[in-house]
């Protein structure tokens, strides 16, 4: 939510500034952002008529990976009844987290996995395989679901996406949190990157503005996209009008540095500047 609390206020509010908005469900025993059908059609005319589109980011509580039998069961079904009810929308992705620990609204400083705790991915691979085949299997194929990497390193999905069951939602944030190679990470998977979120880091502290990054950093970044002609999204994920004004514009400077470098035409209506709702 960058405007106030309201879903359709903050998406009309943002639709005259960024051409593709994140939606970003949340659900607890005691509340919750689902929005209503109305709201659903709601949102599809306003894509409509301003040229916005959409991804929709699933509850991060959910865990279909979970060793508890049950735990799993549920988190699947809320799944496919989002999935299914979101269809109308016609989002362009649907981003999942699996979790490996209990969940949490942000990659936990201390808690991230690498390749050297891959025993613990051993029966969790094989859970999430099972959970994201019956997904599959009960959603329309026109869906897209992608994984994002939370607390641990991007291969622990890598097998997910070769199976065809989901694409790849790659979190610049998170591999900052787990002092993973931003570059050398995005270099390795840019085949099959669909979605990037992007945010300042700072300690601890994510989805922050940009302006708290090394510009020289973030535009190495900018430049591998580039230069890899990246077409998906870039979705800026921050959470106030402020850090959204600053990241928007030191992305317009940082593209257009690139594109004038290749005698590209001018960034305004070429790439895409996203943020979250």
């Amino acid at each position: 939510m960058v405007f106030g609390k309201n879903l359709l206020e903050n998406a009309y509010l943002l639709a005259g500034m960024v051409d593709h908005i994140e939606i970003v469900l949340f659900f607890t025993p005691t509340l919750h952002n689902f929005p209503s059908v109305g709201e659903v059609k709601a949102l599809k005319k306003l894509g409509a008529d301003e040229d916005v589109s959409f991804s929709v980011h699933l509850p991060a509580f959910l865990e279909i990976a979970s060793p508890n039998r049950k735990k799993r069961e549920k988190s699947v079904q809320m799944v496919i009844d989002l999935i299914n009810f979101m269809d109308e929308l016609n989002p362009l992705n649907h981003i999942l987290h699996i979790p490996v620990t209990p969940p949490t609204l942000t990659a936990v400083p201390g808690r991230y996995h690498t390749i050297e705790h891959q025993d613990k991915f051993i029966d969790w691979t094989r859970w999430a395989m099972e959970s994201l085949e019956t997904i599959q299997n009960r959603i329309d194929q026109n869906n897209e679901i992608l994984v994002e990497n939370i607390n641990y390193t991007p291969i622990f999905l890598e097998r997910f996406w070769k199976s065809g069951l989901c694409g790849f939602c790659l979190d610049m944030g998170h591999l900052m949190l787990g002092r993973e190679s931003v570059s050398g990470v995005t270099e390795q998977y840019m085949s099959v990157i669909r979605e990037i979120h992007l945010h300042g880091v700072q300690g601890h502290e994510e989805h922050l503005s940009l302006a708290v990054l090394p510009e020289s950093r973030v535009s190495r970044w900018i430049k591998l996209l580039v230069d890899a002609t990246y077409g998906g999204v870039i979705n800026l994920e921050v959470f106030s009008e402020q850090c959204l004004d600053a990241s928007i514009g030191m992305l317009n400077k940082l593209f257009q540095i690139q594109l004038n470098s290749k005698g590209q035409e001018d960034v305004h209506g070429q790439n895409a500047f996203f943020t979250s709702t």
